[in-house]
């Protein structure tokens, strides 16, 4: 047969087929099983999705579940150390350069990290260690209340290096309710009617005012 024969023979089957609408069956299969595909791949992509977003939701409960870690807990009680410390000094040195004595106060922040200036009118006309012990006593009473989360009970105190040109510290014994303390001393001296700071020493100290719980259970 040849090639001429051959087309003729195969010219009348596409006619027949194209007649009989086989040729339009065909590619609808063609285009049902595209369908098909397509919507198979698109589910298991959703399916993908909605696990990630499950695995997520899931690792941040757990997270929540557990609470900050400690690194989180002493980076925020810092925070508030520093925060508190510097409210404590600035309203120290209105005082010292207006030439007045200071008396125990205390800087506190509160659980919504708030800090503010805690003051006693009656402490200015007690002793020193009165008036100290009636701040401390103040605080305890503010922190069970349940809204305070760090103090900073501020006074002054000789200072414990006798070797030092400063003969006096400002002392500012902070507490956190994380459980953190420390306190932080810093030398200073009225030259000339000026106040010249030291720099600050930070030493170790133990819970006083935070100690609710221990003293409850004793």
């Amino acid at each position: 047969m040849t090639a001429g024969t051959h087309n003729n023979a195969i010219l009348p089957l596409i006619e027949h087929h194209a007649r009989n609408g086989n040729t339009k069956k065909t590619l609808n299969i063609q285009e049902t099983k595209m369908r098909v595909i397509h919507f198979d791949w698109a589910s298991k992509l959703m399916v993908a999705v909605m696990l990630v977003c499950l695995s997520t939701l899931g690792m941040a409960q757990e997270n929540a579940a557990k609470g900050p870690s400690e690194k989180e807990m002493k980076q925020f009680a810092q925070q508030q150390f520093e925060a508190m410390y510097k409210r404590a000094m600035e309203s120290a040195s209105e005082q010292l350069e207006a030439g007045e004595a200071i008396k125990p106060f205390a800087v506190v922040a509160d659980r919504g990290n708030k800090v503010r200036l805690i003051r006693i009118g009656e402490i200015e006309q007690m002793k020193a260690y009165v008036a100290l012990e009636v701040m401390r006593r103040s605080l305890k009473a503010m922190v069970k209340k349940g809204n305070i989360g760090a103090t900073c009970l501020v006074y002054i105190a000789d200072n414990p290096n006798p070797q030092a040109e400063a003969k006096q510290v400002i002392v500012a014994e902070m507490e956190h309710i994380f459980g953190f303390t420390l306190a932080e001393l810093t030398p200073f001296a009225v030259e000339g009617g000026k106040t010249v700071y030291g720099k600050p020493v930070v030493v170790e100290s133990k819970p006083v005012i935070f100690k609710i719980n221990e003293e409850a259970a004793e």
